[in-house]
């Protein structure tokens, strides 16, 4: 289905009908909503791309797909993955979006759903999974005239959770879902009457967050793609200067971080967006002080991708997408509508003020019980990096063995700082039943691209940190 440029109604302006009217009830949306082919669509430091050289390589490209129904997007490059995620809708296909690069999982990935093959723009070393390479040049002899419109119900990615709290697990996400999640995304930060704006993005397209804010977002409200994946403060504070339009930053507490540790100013900047785990305030006050812009977090999950928002500064309650009701009885909370579709239940533990916000307590996993006082994990851990000096750190619940001791560990990154002056500041903060025994200074933890823990890589890190000999003897 295609949806002329010329016609009296542009797709710019009929989803606009759409957003107003009843955005779910539609049967079909446009791949990109800009308002015409000379548009920029993706910006990198050497060169600008237009919707029309975005259209010309999705469907150039779509047609010289193998033959598959699965194909593994591992483009870093956010134009290549743009390319090849809109390539695969083209030719039915549905893109894989996993949040690791490992051999091995790649290839548990691979028997999962037979027959995918990897579409990468890199070299992804030796595996034995069928691959396409995508550098992303391609030609614009046949300039298209019209900009495919894409049925709603059509499968167009399978999202997996990052495994903060277990094994990764699989969600299929529609085209109709992912528009119309844009466009709460876009209604929510009342986006809906502003110029063209840049998303440049620390968060990796294949992260349902980075989905969301890096590509869906400017595909569905004309807005420009930042191509890069820079993540080291340098080279975000470089993308923001050459930039010719207004930026907004979708990145993570823990890159705001180490962006705000160095002091730097940051030119072009007009919001940033914040998920994957809370973000502290002070954090948030030090980022708005230092740019002179609000800084707002995303409240999500990879199943119902973006449900709330709030300004981190100006409290602690979250505010509900427009379209979303959410209900709560005992430790549980739902949230349906909109985007989300059927009643879906969260897995935190959520305190209801009103129909449109509430207060989020932490993970419904994450309660520990000591000498019978309950603590959560997600406040002991605010606690320990909230300390001057801890660059990073985290609270350790081993699995209890036979013997039942699965008693608190922690894992600190602070350079200058000893054991014992972090447990004295420790104890003026959280109750001492909760201390760690022991506490280990590190030099870094195993975090993954989006600042999570994965829970498998932590617990391999805290063997091999608790239990040298036995892991060098394995």
């Amino acid at each position: 289905m295609l949806h002329s440029l010329d016609s009296p109604r542009a797709p710019a302006q009929a989803a606009s009908a759409r957003r107003a009217d009843a955005p779910a009830a539609a049967t079909a949306y446009p791949l990109v909503n800009h308002h015409d082919l000379a548009t920029p669509i993706a910006w990198r430091r050497d060169r600008v791309h237009s919707v029309e050289e975005f259209l010309c390589a999705a469907q150039r490209l779509a047609v010289s797909l193998p033959r598959a129904r699965f194909a593994i997007n591992l483009c870093r490059d956010r134009y290549h993955f743009a390319v090849g995620f809109a390539a695969a809708l083209l030719a039915r296909q549905i893109s894989l979006l996993p949040t690791y690069r490992a051999a091995e999982p790649l290839q548990q990935l691979a028997r999962r759903y037979p027959g995918a093959y990897l579409l990468t723009d890199q070299d992804e070393g030796e595996t034995s999974i069928p691959r396409f390479c995508f550098d992303g040049e391609t030609s614009t002899e046949s300039s298209p005239a019209e900009i495919p419109v894409i049925p709603a119900d059509r499968i167009a990615a399978i999202a997996f959770t990052s495994g903060s709290s277990g094994f990764p697990q699989a969600h299929a996400k529609s085209w109709g879902s992912l528009v119309t999640g844009a466009q709460a995304l876009g209604r929510q930060f009342d986006l809906t009457h502003s110029a063209s704006r840049t998303a440049v993005g620390t968060v990796p397209a294949q992260h349902m967050y980075g989905l969301e804010t890096t590509i869906m977002l400017p595909l569905q409200w004309g807005w420009t793609l930042h191509a890069g994946h820079s993540i080291l403060p340098a080279d975000i504070r470089a993308d923001l200067e050459h930039l010719e339009s207004p930026a907004w930053l979708m990145t993570t507490p823990f890159h705001l971080k180490a962006l705000l540790s160095e002091r730097r100013r940051l030119s072009g900047l007009e919001g940033i967006i914040s998920a994957t785990m809370p973000l502290d305030r002070s954090v948030a006050l030090g980022a708005e002080r230092e740019w002179h812009v609000p800084v707002h977090e995303i409240y999500g999950c990879t199943e119902g991708g973006m449900l709330a928002s709030r300004r981190t500064t100006a409290g602690e309650a979250w505010t509900l997408c427009h379209d979303l009701r959410m209900r709560h009885s005992g430790e549980t909370a739902w949230v349906m509508g909109g985007h989300v579709g059927a009643w879906l239940q969260l897995a935190d533990r959520i305190k209801l003020r009103n129909q449109r916000q509430f207060l989020l307590l932490g993970p419904n996993q994450d309660l520990v019980k000591v000498a019978g006082k309950r603590a959560s994990l997600t406040a002991l851990n605010e606690a320990l990096n909230r300390i001057p000096g801890v660059v990073d750190g985290t609270f350790y619940r081993p699995d209890p063995g036979p013997a039942g001791n699965g008693r608190l560990r922690a894992f600190a990154v602070a350079p200058g700082l000893t054991r014992a002056a972090i447990l004295a500041e420790l104890r003026t903060r959280i109750d001492p039943v909760f201390l760690p025994r022991p506490l280990y200074l590190v030099d870094a933890l195993p975090r993954n691209q989006t600042g999570k823990l994965p829970h498998e890589q932590l617990k391999t890190f805290a063997l091999h940190i608790m239990h040298p000999q036995r892991q060098a003897h394995e």
